[in-house]
C-alpha cells in the first residue's frame, strides 16, 4: 500500500502552508541583476600537481546573480554559475520572510544549506580565498558546498534580554550526499543558532548544526555530520574590527567496501577551522587561519594547513584584490606551499564584500 513518507509530509506542508497565511497581491518584480568575476592565480611546490612550481593563471568561476521581492512577503533569489563545468543553477529559491505566524520563515528551492557559519556564505564573500579543507573534507558537496534541492522552516525561540535563538529544519533531496547516483532519497538538516551582546557592543554567536543522508542508495547507507561553530567581533577603534570564527566537524559514514555483498564499515572522522580577520582602514583586512582534519582515505591520519591572507578593496567593494600563503602538512607526506592570487570585480548591487 501506498504511504506517505514524513520527509515528503514536512515538504508538502512548507511549500503549501504561505497558501493559508499570505494574502498580498502579487505584482511586477523587476529583479536586482549582478555579475561577479574573478581571476586566480596559484603557484604551488606539490610534486602531485601537473602546474607544480609554474604559475598559474585562471578566469575563476563567474556568478550572476538575480532577486526580487516579489510581494511584501516574499523573495526570489536565482544565482547561475559559469566555471569549467559549463553553465550551473547554483541557487533558485523563494523565501517567504513575513506573513506566516509565530515568527516563522520558509524557504523552498535549491540553496546552500545553513549548516554552520560559512557553508551558507558564497566563497567569494569570505574574507581569505578557498574554501577550509576541513569543510570540504567533511560536509556533502566536497569544495563546491554543501547545496540542495530542499524545504526549509525556520522559527524565533522565545528568549530574554539581548539573548536571540532560531530554530532551523530542513528536508533535502539527499543528491548532495550520494552525487553519483540519480535516485532519490531524502536527507535532513537542523540548526540551532544562539546570539547576545557582551557589555551591549560585541555581539557572540554560537550554533550547533546535524545533518543525515543516504551515501550510497543501493545498500542504503549514511552519513551523519554533526558540528558546533562560535563567532564573535571584537571593535577595536572606529575603522578597525577584529572577526574570530571557528567550527568544529565530526563525520561518521558507513562506507560500503563489497559492491556485491554491501558490507561496508564504519569510518569517523573529524576536523577544525579558526581564523582572525583584522578589518582596518575600511578597505584592508589581514588574517590567519589553522585548519585541520582526518582525510577519508586515511581516517588514522591527520591533516594540516596555516594559512595567512591580505585583502584590499580599491576604493570600493567592487573590486577586491587577496593573496594568500598557505603551507599544507599532509598527514606522512612533505609539507606543501602555495601562494594565491585573487582579484573579484563586481557589477550591479550585490559586492564581493569583505567578511
Amino acid at each position: 500500500m501506498f504511504r506517505l513518507r514524513p520527509a515528503f509530509l514536512f515538504l508538502m506542508v512548507c511549500l503549501l502552508l504561505p497558501v493559508f497565511f499570505v494574502t498580498a497581491s502579487a505584482g511586477v518584480a523587476n529583479p536586482d541583476l549582478s555579475v561577479i568575476g574573478q581571476l586566480v592565480s596559484h603557484q604551488t611546490d606539490d610534486r602531485a600537481s601537473q602546474d607544480a612550481n609554474t604559475p598559474t593563471l585562471n578566469l575563476g568561476e563567474t556568478e550572476f546573480v538575480f532577486d526580487a521581492y516579489l510581494n511584501p512577503y516574499a523573495k526570489g533569489m536565482f544565482v547561475f554559475s559559469v566555471g569549467t563545468g559549463g553553465f550551473s543553477t547554483e541557487e533558485a529559491y523563494l523565501n517567504i520572510i513575513k506573513g506566516i505566524p509565530d515568527g516563522m520563515a520558509l524557504k523552498g528551492g535549491k540553496y546552500r544549506v545553513g549548516f554552520g557559519l560559512l557553508n551558507p556564505v558564497h566563497p567569494h564573500a569570505y574574507p581569505f580565498i578557498d574554501t577550509p579543507r576541513s569543510l570540504a573534507a567533511l560536509l556533502p558537496g566536497g569544495e563546491d558546498g554543501f547545496n540542495d534541492v530542499g524545504a526549509q522552516a525556520s522559527f524565533f525561540l522565545p528568549s530574554v534580554g539581548n539573548w536571540a535563538s532560531t530554530i532551523t529544519g530542513d528536508v533535502l533531496n539527499g543528491s548532495s550526499f550520494h552525487p553519483d547516483e540519480t535516485k532519490a532519497s531524502a536527507a535532513w538538516v537542523c540548526r540551532l543558532g544562539n546570539s547576545f551582546l557582551f557589555n551591549d557592543s560585541i555581539p557572540l554567536e554560537v550554533g550547533f548544526s546535524a545533518t543525515q543522508g543516504t551515501n550510497n542508495v543501493q545498500w542504503n547507507t549514511r552519513t551523519g555530520v554533526y558540528g558546533g561553530d562560535v563567532k564573535t567581533k571584537l571593535p577595536l577603534t572606529g575603522q578597525a574590527n577584529l572577526t574570530l570564527q571557528g567550527e568544529y566537524l565530526y563525520n561518521s559514514s558507513s562506507i560500503v567496501v563489497d559492491s556485491t555483498t554491501g558490507h561496508f564499515d564504519t569510518v569517523n572522522r573529524s576536523g577544525l577551522y579558526t581564523f582572525a580577520n583584522l578589518q582596518f582602514r575600511q578597505r584592508y583586512n589581514a588574517g590567519i587561519m589553522y585548519d585541520q582534519y582526518q582525510p577519508q582515505e586515511n581516517s588514522t591520519g591527520i591533516d594540516r594547513s596555516v594559512k595567512v591572507f591580505l585583502g584590499y578593496a580599491l576604493m570600493e567593494e567592487t573590486t577586491l584584490f587577496r593573496v594568500a600563503y598557505e603551507r599544507f602538512f599532509p598527514g606522512g607526506a612533505d609539507p606543501v606551499n602555495t601562494v594565491s592570487f585573487q582579484v573579484l570585480f563586481s557589477m550591479g548591487p550585490h559586492k564581493p564584500h569583505q567578511f
